[in-house]
């Protein structure tokens, strides 16, 4: 949606409107190489992705973990202020949701991937996406650029991870910097680690 000025506003999201959020995320990721592994039905696949994210965002709701959107609910994204940890705590075994925690390679995958997250106060992206409806619209970048600057006068870097490939260029348009490529083991999809430290965005 547009105000009169022809610009997509961002709005926090409260939590009347998680099964709103939980469908939009989950029809984004759909097709995305980490859902796709985890939720190998394709049948029941959406049906399984809207479930993980109504109980992820309704579990793990805290003052740090905060949701944005356009103010017509075509672009999500989930943002949490991290701070300092050491090794053992990065691993964000407490974060996740007991829907991850009782599938043995998901838990396991998601604990893996929490391992590479700076060790320096931050602001963790840990989804954005849009409805496919709704894609190559520029919801999604007007979100991102959003959040960014908001990290950006707060002085703190973004960090986030992508699985896949094709979301990559968005990124860079951001500015984010990728880093090497991790893949655990032959089995599991291969993530790549994006850092945008906290620059002013250009106007």
């Amino acid at each position: 949606m547009l105000d009169e000025r022809n610009e997509i506003v961002v709005e926090r999201v409260g939590t009347d409107e998680l099964g709103v959020v939980a469908r939009v995320l989950a029809e984004a990721f759909a097709e995305d190489p980490v859902f796709v592994w985890a939720m190998p039905k394709v049948t029941t696949r959406l049906a399984d992705a809207i479930a993980f994210f109504t109980f992820y965002l309704r579990r793990t709701q805290s003052s740090e973990r905060e949701v944005f959107a356009t103010s017509d609910r075509s672009a999500v994204a989930v943002m949490t202020t991290v701070g300092p940890m050491d090794h053992e705590s990065r691993a964000g075994t407490s974060e996740l949701p007991t829907l991850v925690r009782t599938s043995s390679s998901a838990a396991d995958y998601f604990r893996w991937i929490e391992t590479f997250r700076p060790a320096v106060s931050h602001r963790y992206l840990e989804f954005i996406g849009s409805s496919p409806a709704c894609s190559s619209k520029g919801q999604g970048s007007a979100l991102l650029k959003s959040l960014l600057v908001m990290a950006a006068s707060e002085r703190l870097p973004v960090w986030c991870w992508s699985s896949n490939p094709r979301n990559l260029p968005f990124y860079h348009r951001l500015n984010f910097a990728a880093g090497t490529g991790l893949q655990r083991d032959a089995d599991t999809p291969s993530v790549t680690p994006l850092l945008r430290l906290p620059v002013p965005m250009a106007t």
